[in-house]
């Protein structure tokens, strides 16, 4: 490693010994950047001093480099392009061009729910782009609040609000009550509360939260339920009630989704459930990145989310 403190050069003098090294000529220089002479013959004095080596040295009626100016010739051109890169604009985004991968953290809930229709939107605009789908913990946040994480999409309580975080409301997603097609309760429209307090229950537990809203509604009405199985994702728990006389009470995108798939019955709870909201989180880092903003597109403008949860967006 070089003991030389660049910040010793104006970088204004950069594209000056660029041209001197390429020309070999004070007058070509000056030419080429659209200077004077004597501003060029100025540069090439400023840089003799700095760099401590003449550069060019008369040969006949020419100039020619020195070996130390010949050695630099191809690493500042190449400095002066990787300089340009960095500090040009963006190139303009281009969903049909794109081979970009966004990064998304989630639950299996947008997996189960709104997967498909995200990826038939890809697949028709943006045929070149790739997704990364990851599990959301609270592990996710300091990736989130970076820009390494494109956007995640959570329950509005699962990230709490912070500056470097912008949020947007994408939908309410109410509960429905889920069980087997025969199961004893599915004779009736609608089940009573003692009713659904007297079957055993599937509950998704996410992240390890042993209560949530149904359970705090039921508290309220001095009610408990007997939860008899828990596991960790949305698409596990229609499983589970296809299998046992356990009810679920769920997600009704959920819900509805596992009615096509496995042919699951739907009821109505027995008492008021607060909805869920669902919400779309990114770091202001990349607010204004244009791949970005295209992606959360599709989610606040519901071109991934079910018809029925469309919702005009809420930005906080």
């Amino acid at each position: 490693m070089s003991d030389f403190d660049i910040r010793r050069i104006n970088l204004n003098l950069l594209p000056a010994l660029e041209a001197l090294l390429e020309t070999r000529s004070v007058s070509a220089a000056a030419r080429k950047t659209h200077v004077s002479q004597s501003a060029m013959s100025h540069s090439l004095a400023k840089l003799r001093e700095v760099l401590g080596d003449p550069l060019l040295v008369p040969s006949g009626r020419s100039l020619v480099p020195t070996p130390r100016a010949a050695r630099m010739r191809e690493g500042v051109s190449a400095a002066l392009d990787a300089l340009a890169r960095a500090v040009a604009p963006a190139r303009a985004f281009s969903p049909a061009d794109t081979q970009r991968t966004f990064r998304i953290a989630t639950l299996d809930y947008f997996e189960f729910v709104m997967l498909g229709d995200l990826l038939a939107y890809l697949r028709a605009h943006a045929p070149g782009a790739g997704l990364w789908i990851e599990r959301f913990t609270s592990a996710s946040v300091p990736a989130l609040e970076a820009g390494e994480i494109d956007v995640a999409l959570v329950g509005d309580a699962s990230i709490a609000r912070q500056p470097g975080l912008c949020r947007a409301e994408l939908f309410h997603d109410p509960f429905t009550v889920m069980l087997r097609r025969d199961h004893p309760a599915a004779r009736r429209r609608s089940l009573t509360l003692d009713a659904y307090l007297s079957y055993p229950h599937v509950v998704v537990t996410v992240e390890g939260r042993m209560d949530g809203a149904v359970d705090r509604a039921l508290e309220r009405v001095g009610a408990r339920r007997n939860v008899a199985v828990r596991v960790p994702h949305f698409a596990t728990a229609p499983l589970a009630v296809l299998e046992s006389d356990a009810i679920c009470t769920i997600a009704t995108s959920v819900a509805l989704r596992a009615q096509a798939l496995h042919g699951v019955a739907l009821r109505p709870p027995p008492i008021e459930l607060p909805s869920t909201p669902i919400c779309a989180v990114w770091s202001k880092r990349v607010d204004e990145d244009e791949g970005c903003r295209w992606l959360r597109d599709i989610f606040l403008a519901g071109r991934a989310v079910p018809k029925r949860l469309r919702a005009p967006m809420t930005r906080r």
